[in-house]
């Protein structure tokens, strides 16, 4: 038996060589209708799948429109795109050659378009839908188009409809919503009825734990109809007709080299040979079950690229988090094990962005404060802040709810080093300059007092940064430091003070309410935090806070710290501890009801 022939990678000119790991290879593969990938931190599932995926679909459904799904606006702009446009340009894409964002797509005459391939023609650059806005969409050169949206802003979603759904993240994700958005995955029939892909969705997400506030487990669930065999069938096959399309390939490159007749013969019956297997293989993927596939793997996939020192860091670290994150373990943290134990759904909203405001913003637009819902311009601020290698920002206002006073966490700002406090004092700037009413009561550790006299503490610092711009003008700002001559703030007292301040039990104290968006480092640090106990003390566990600079926001307790810093101020304190004291302080920034 003849040997095959083989692609020489390093020289071939028929065919366009790329990496991937073998997961994602075999992901792309599989080719199901509907993906579901449960997969470890660090495994490149939005640039290796979802935009994989995205590829696939540019080439198969030219013309067609799609939608990208994403839990808030903030996350879309912040990291969704920015992962997307990488992925794309990894794969050869570029801005302005093969992709426009938010604008409408050049014009070409049927002269220009001439020389384009036969199935092109019609498409470039020519989506099928009439799109009467440019915004939040990106249009390919086949036409092809994707939309994004974001869940904190439901009704963008409304009125269109697509081929294709993408969703990254998938565990942040409401069913509800993403049922909802299914909704649009409808039409077109006529034109992409024909694609394997066509009505489908691709979602990725790290492990959901359902025990924390904001987190749901449906992917798994939706991928309950995936039919193992039906999948083993379609792998069989696409394997035969990888090999079958390599070594047609491989024969393209050696009649390119010899320009010999007989080689060129060759070429074309093992074309023929491949094109063959092709429709063997797009028949096994349009078998009953082999349309879904769910699959959960851990970072490991990834390893070639993550490095071993990257997963002796990731275990070294202890966290409590590191079974799902890395290893991709369903597991749940049990409440005692938890330093907040009372941390629960009812402390977190989830409609705290002011749709009016919202439509304003293009995808390369950074939102302010106008975005916020429950937001009172005319009222003051309250901030708590924890300085470090991770400076973090807890924005807050006191305001009523139900007759009840209630503690609002509007949004949650960070730094990391090198950045700085000059840094934070801009970012909160830039983020609140609509405020009418520029005062701030700010509170913070007592650390941040240290070399005050001769004003190089932190906090004088942060105060500069924010009444003073760069250039030393005054902003507008007043900030009130609010936690001079404080003692420390034990861990101990802490985890008593937070049971009964989020219990919500007491009138004299306010009720929480958390931007489970606007604030989501800050939940997930709320809700990762655990025990650690010495003596028959309670403490927080803080070595998550040793953890490489990168992984701070989201998987440390860092953020937990300006939290305790805005609530344990020493009226609440004192209330807490049944010495008395007002509810509030003096209602001096007490805001209205939500505009």
């Amino acid at each position: 038996m003849p040997q095959r022939k083989r692609i020489k990678i390093d020289s071939t000119q028929a065919a366009d060589v790329q990496y991937q790991s073998k997961f994602a290879q075999l992901v792309g593969l599989i080719g199901a209708r509907k993906t579901y990938i449960e997969a470890g931190r660090g495994s490149a599932k939005t640039t290796e799948i979802l935009v994989e995926r995205l590829v696939d679909l540019i080439y198969d459904m030219p013309g067609a429109p799609a939608l990208w799904i994403s839990d808030t606006f903030t996350n879309l702009t912040s990291n969704v795109l920015p992962s997307v446009l990488e992925g794309l340009g990894r794969k050869g894409f570029r801005e302005g050659t093969h992709f426009v964002i938010e604008k409408a797509p050049p014009t070409f005459t049927d002269k220009e378009k001439e020389k384009l391939p036969e199935w092109l023609k019609a498409r470039f650059w020519k989506p099928v839908n009439h799109i009467v806005s440019y915004k939040r969409t990106i249009v390919f050169f086949t036409g092809f188009n994707l939309t994004f949206g974001s869940l904190d802003r439901p009704s963008t979603l409304a009125g269109r409809s697509y081929v294709f759904l993408f969703g990254d993240e998938g565990k942040y994700l409401r069913p509800e919503q993403v049922a909802n958005a299914l909704k649009a995955v409808r039409g077109y029939s006529l034109e992409f009825g024909s694609s394997p892909f066509y009505r489908g969705q691709c979602f990725t997400s790290d492990i959901a734990d359902p025990s924390r506030a904001g987190e749901y487990d449906w992917m798994r669930k939706a991928g309950a109809d995936m039919d193992p065999d039906a999948i083993l069938l379609v792998v069989k096959a696409g394997l035969v007709y990888n090999e079958a399309m390599a070594e047609a390939v491989a024969c393209k490159d050696e009649w390119l080299r010899s320009r010999d007749p007989a080689d060129l013969d060759t070429y074309k019956r093992k074309l023929k040979v491949a094109e063959r297997w092709r429709r063997r293989y797009e028949t096994t993927r349009r078998q009953q079950g082999a349309d879904t596939l769910y699959m959960k793997v851990s970072s490991y996939v990834n390893a070639d690229i993550l490095t071993p020192d990257w997963f002796d860091d990731a275990f070294a670290s202890g966290l409590p988090d590191t079974k799902s994150a890395i290893l991709s373990l369903r597991q749940g943290i049990e409440s005692g094990d938890r330093f907040y134990s009372s941390l629960g759904q009812q402390h977190f909203y989830f409609d705290g962005v002011d749709e009016a405001e919202y439509d304003k913003l293009s995808m390369r637009d950074r939102p302010d404060c106008r975005i916020l819902r429950y937001l009172n311009v005319d009222a003051p601020l309250r901030l708590g802040v924890d300085f470090g290698n991770m400076c973090s920002m807890c924005c807050a206002q006191l305001g009523r709810e139900g007759g009840r006073e209630v503690m609002r966490i509007l949004k949650f700002i960070y730094t990391l080093a090198p950045e700085y406090i000059e840094d934070l004092g801009r970012k909160f700037r830039t983020f609140f300059a609509p405020m009418k009413t520029k005062v701030i009561y700010l509170y913070y550790d007592r650390a941040g007092n240290s070399y005050k006299k001769v004003g190089k503490d932190q906090v004088s610092s942060l105060k500069r940064a924010i009444e003073l711009d760069e250039g030393g003008k005054r902003t507008g700002w007043s900030v009130h430091l609010m936690s001079l001559h404080q003692g420390d703030l034990r861990q101990s007292e802490e985890y008593h003070f937070m049971q009964i301040f989020m219990s919500g039990a007491n009138p004299r104290l306010p009720l929480l309410r958390i931007d489970a968006y606007q604030a989501k480092n800050l939940k997930l640090s709320l809700e990762l935090a655990r025990t650690a106990v010495r003596s028959g003390i309670v403490y927080k566990n803080k070595s998550s806070e040793k953890l490489p600079i990168a992984d701070l926001p989201a998987r440390s307790t860092n953020p937990s710290d300006s939290f305790k810093y805005l609530l344990m101020t020493p009226e609440y304190r004192k209330i807490v501890k049944g010495a008395g004291g007002s509810s509030g302080s003096g209602n001096f920034d007490i805001v209205s009801a939500p505009r």
